[in-house]
């Protein structure tokens, strides 16, 4: 094939530090088109697991009950055996959820002390124990040293929050919540030389890690090189914590395969 080409990945740093989870690596060998796929893939298109349906029994907290279901759906839940379950709306069950589409989450808390009671993840209580707030898996306080809880709502003395939730599968296409990347960002021309960028204030433009410039360099992109191509793309992929950054890269890889292999079989359905 005239076209064909053999991408390469080359891994430069992983990290899981107090500021998250995150992996840096560099995809050789393809055009900016498949780069750019990938990065919307990992975005858009690789699933994880979210509350989706919020049924509050009490709730004589300040908050309304719309507020406290918008915040329980954007908390990140650890979504490692997502795969294992079906989407809602391919699911045969004829109620909200399943145990083969949803997980259960209740909450049940009342503030029977003097002064403001906080309520936070840690005060979710799943039905399956692989999944968990992000914040209150095992390895949380290992991994990131002293880790706080998101809170949720506090509550004055006497108050009293009660609620059944319930998490479902799902991509970022559908809701930013089920969204698995927290940043992602790949560059392909460090030093400008393909002039794709213009910089308006050069001395104000912060030199690429990637930049082949040497330090005491006073010039701020390289010269124009119109043979140049766009084959090498620098991607930093920043995690909320639902899934291991690797993970994220892989599933969409296997997701970008299958839509390929789905147009295929389109493609020759109507030319046959």
């Amino acid at each position: 094939m005239p076209y064909e080409t053999k991408p390469e990945v080359d891994v430069k740093e992983m990290v899981n530090d107090q500021y998250g989870e995150r992996v840096k690596f560099v995809l050789r060998n393809t055009d900016l088109a498949l780069a750019n796929s990938l990065r919307r893939v990992m975005i858009a298109e690789v699933p994880t697991l979210s509350i989706d349906w919020v049924s509050i029994e009490e709730n004589t907290g300040p908050l309304t009950d719309e507020f406290i279901a918008h915040r329980l759906g954007m908390i990140p839940l650890t979504s490692s055996m997502v795969n294992k379950f079906a989407y809602h709306r391919e699911c045969e069950c004829e109620a909200f959820g399943c145990a083969t589409c949803a997980v259960l989450f209740q909450l049940n808390v009342r503030n029977d002390q003097e002064g403001v009671r906080i309520v936070t993840t840690e005060d979710l209580q799943s039905q399956v124990e692989e999944v968990v707030p992000v914040t209150s898996r095992p390895d949380a306080s290992e991994d990131y040293g002293q880790t706080e809880h998101i809170v949720i709502c506090k509550l004055q003395e006497g108050q009293r929050l009660k609620l059944r939730a319930l998490a479902r599968k799902g991509i970022g296409k559908e809701h930013g919540k089920w969204i698995p990347t927290s940043g992602l960002a790949f560059e392909y021309d460090p030093d400008n030389v393909l002039r794709h960028t213009t910089f308006e204030y050069p001395e104000d433009w912060p030199k690429s890690d990637y930049s082949t410039l040497r330090d005491d360099d006073t010039r701020h992109q390289l010269d124009f090189d119109p043979a140049a191509k766009a084959d090498t793309f620098y991607f930093n992929v920043e995690t909320t914590g639902a899934l291991p950054p690797a993970e994220i890269v892989t599933s969409a890889v296997d997701v970008l395969q299958q839509k390929l292999v789905d147009l295929q079989h389109h493609v020759q359905q109507l030319l046959s």
